[in-house]
This record gives C-alpha cells, sequence and structure tokens, in this order.
C-alpha cells in the first residue's frame, strides 16, 4: 500500500492521471511500441560494420538504416504520446516532453486514431 501511494505521489508531482502504464495501455500497443524500439535498436546497431566500401555505398547504406530507424521510434512516439494522452496526460505535457508542438501532436494523433 505504502508503495502505490509513493508511486501516485511521484505521478500526480510530474503531472501524470495517477494510473499505472500497464493497467492503461494494452497488451497490444505495449508489445507494438516495444517492437518498433526493438526494430530501431537493431538497425542502429547494424550501422556499427558500415564504414568500409566506397564512401557512396557507405552513405547509402547509413542513410538508409538511419531513415529506416528513424521511421520506427515516430511510430513508436506516436502510440506512446497516444497511449498517454489516452491515460489522461495533458495534450500539452505530452506535446513538451515528445518535443511537438501541441497543434502538431494533436494532429498526428488525430490522424494515427483514424487509422487504427
Amino acid at each position: 500500500m505504502a508503495g502505490q501511494l509513493r508511486v501516485m505521489a511521484a505521478e500526480a508531482q510530474s503531472g501524470g492521471s495517477g494510473t499505472r502504464w500497464r493497467a492503461t495501455v494494452s497488451a497490444e500497443h505495449r508489445f507494438h511500441i516495444t517492437q518498433l524500439v526493438d526494430e530501431a535498436r537493431e538497425q542502429l546497431v547494424q550501422l556499427r560494420g558500415v564504414h568500409s566500401g566506397a564512401t557512396a555505398e557507405a552513405a547509402r547504406t547509413l542513410l538508409e538504416h538511419l531513415s529506416e530507424s528513424a521511421e520506427l521510434i515516430d511510430r513508436a512516439l506516436v502510440r506512446t504520446a497516444s497511449a498517454a494522452v489516452a491515460a489522461g496526460v495533458a495534450l500539452q505535457e505530452v506535446a513538451q516532453w515528445s518535443r511537438l508542438p501541441a497543434e502538431e501532436l494533436a494532429a498526428v494523433l488525430a490522424a494515427n486514431g483514424s487509422e487504427d
């Protein structure tokens, strides 16, 4: 009980909704977020070995991997932001944390909601 009170107090201080991530975000969404981050991590790890060969070929490979990683991270950001807003965290706070203007985040979340 004391641990739960501390968690709720910490959430309240940080602007959270007081709900727990696992209780709010479905297992399917948590799985997708984790999968996207893991895939991005794999893409970035593969870049370690791409420092030899012709300059154009190495640059092409680096840029392709970085672009794929960025797309995966963007998708994870949208899913996580959507889950936070659905859990009751204010859009302004989520926008600040994700370093996006609130209007842009709202538009992205609305577009993402229509795709699901």
